[in-house]
């Protein structure tokens, strides 16, 4: 008889321990509920601001090259629409994008490809020739970046010979890449 109520007991103890462990998650999940809330808002925000941009002034955003240029966005475009990849060496789908990259940069040559990295311009050199890419179509900016508020990569943007974002599309791979370009080289 001693063990059934021990059992008993014990059981009534650890049913308690489980209640007490559900709330205490409950209010943990609201608590982190209350704290992420605002940041949801204001990364829409930050999306809704996005959409609001609908041209920069290339004479006055910077841009390195791994090729050795260093000068306004409007030298780079020479007159022409130009298209921009934005990418990252933390992000996956970016560098999967790399050999599409190479190849959209033969088949384009009308409309320059220019691959966008936040990376420091001493480390641009290094990137380009890691990666066998042409030096000339790297570049690092994070001004042209925060100028054309690019939230995510990899990012493809089309600009204007006089700095209209013609459009901006998120790339989800490498076949992706490949049509949105040949979709920007016709609207070129």
């Amino acid at each position: 008889m001693i063990p059934v109520i021990a059992s008993q007991v014990g059981l009534l103890l650890g049913l308690l321990a489980l209640g007490l462990v559900a709330l205490s998650l409950a209010r943990q999940i609201g608590v982190l509920h209350e704290r992420t809330a605002p940041v949801g808002g204001l990364l829409q925000k930050a999306r809704q601001e996005a959409a609001k941009v609908d041209r920069i002034d290339l004479d006055a955003v910077r841009v390195a090259t791994a090729a050795g240029f260093a000068g306004p966005l409007r030298q780079l475009c020479k007159g022409r629409a130009i298209a921009l990849l934005f990418v990252s060496e933390e992000c996956a789908v970016c560098k999967s994008l790399l050999l599409s990259y190479e190849a959209a940069l033969g088949r384009y040559e009308a409309l320059p490809l220019v691959l966008v990295g936040g990376a420091a311009s001493s480390d641009l050199g290094s990137f380009a020739e890691l990666h066998g890419l042409r030096p000339d179509r790297v570049l690092a900016s994070s001004e042209l970046a925060v100028a054309l508020q690019v939230m995510q990569t990899p990012t493809l943007v089309l600009l204007d010979p006089d700095g209209r974002l013609l459009e901006r599309v998120r790339l989800r791979g490498p076949t992706h890449l490949t049509r949105a370009a040949t979709r920007l080289a016709e609207a070129a």
